[in-house]
């Protein structure tokens, strides 16, 4: 995970590495140098429990997306087992999803990479669902791609086998029809070394959780990465901020126009039960404004 100023942004950090600690035998944390007690609340967890491991890093500070992949890599060369689980801080693994994770090794002992489903909210609205590749052997050509919303092959990895294979018009074709037809069709049951598995429950990625934290990410993104867009939605979210109902449903109207998903109504809220038990609590407190740490989910991490 690479953390700076998770928050300021309202990301549910400390549930995030709770939710994984259990499945894990190191967490590995990139830091910063936050300004905001993000590096004050992940320095008491690793004292809490021995399996995480902090680096500070200053972070580039060019305004690109490439910038959270760049980090992610950089303390991706940190991890010291067999498999890698790369993990955002706003993203929880849902308790009935962890122990399967844990045995796809055991499961797929051949395969080198594995994609998992997420569904990505705005408080309980889900507006977008995918297929992620975040888990993998820990090899060197597997690294952090764009904004490490993904693994994939190291661009020296791909360059070194186009190369190799020029000689051989044959079979680079091969590769690049290959390539066409796994972009179209779902190819995972017959691709030896990559696969994707449902799980009981997705990975649950959250946008946001409460309003004030919403309005402060997107002016801390349009701010790091030149998203001007941001801005204009936090205009226009801010008319709604007496009325969290309205102010959710009109985020995830934004962002599911953003990407093209229209869910009706009638499927595009998921009631608090069929979150993760970790975050209920959360997303239910009628009087939370900002994401706070909480000193049970503390506590809790002692025996994770």
């Amino acid at each position: 995970m690479v953390l700076k100023n998770a928050l300021k942004s309202g990301y549910p950090f400390v549930e995030s590495i709770a939710a994984c600690l259990p499945m894990c035998d190191e967490f590995v944390v990139s830091e910063g140098y936050s300004t905001d007690g993000t590096f004050e609340i992940i320095e008491k967890i690793s004292k809490l429990n021995k399996k995480i491991k902090i680096y500070r890093q200053h972070w580039p500070t060019d305004k690109k997306y490439s910038i959270i992949g760049e980090v992610t890599n950089s303390i991706r060369t940190k991890c010291s087992y067999d498999y890698i689980f790369s993990i955002q801080a706003n993203e929880i693994v849902h308790e009935e999803s962890a122990m399967l994770i844990k045995k796809l090794p055991e499961i797929c002992p051949n395969v080198n990479t594995f994609s998992l489903p997420f569904i990505h909210f705005v408080k309980n609205f889900k507006f977008y669902e995918d297929f992620r590749l975040r888990f993998s052997k820990n090899l060197n050509e597997i690294v952090a791609v764009g904004d490490a919303w993904t693994l994939g092959l190291s661009k020296a990895f791909t360059r070194k086998e186009t190369f190799k294979n020029l000689k051989k018009p044959q079979k680079l074709l091969r590769y690049m029809n290959k390539g066409i037809e796994w972009t179209y069709a779902n190819t995972c049951s017959g691709n030896s070394t990559s696969r994707a598995f449902y799980l009981p429950k997705p990975v649950f990625r959250y946008w946001s959780l409460f309003p004030q934290d919403y309005l402060e990410k997107c002016e801390q993104h349009a701010q790091m990465f030149g998203l001007t867009e941001l801005k204009e939605d936090a205009v226009i979210l801010r008319r709604h901020l007496d009325n969290p109902l309205l102010f959710w449903k009109e985020a995830a109207r934004i962002r599911r126009d953003e990407l093209d998903f229209h869910y009706p109504d009638a499927l595009g809220m998921v009631e608090n039960k069929e979150h993760p038990k970790i975050m209920q609590d959360l997303l239910s407190d009628p009087d939370m404004i900002h994401y706070q740490v909480r000193e049970e989910i503390l506590d809790s991490m002692r025996a994770l």
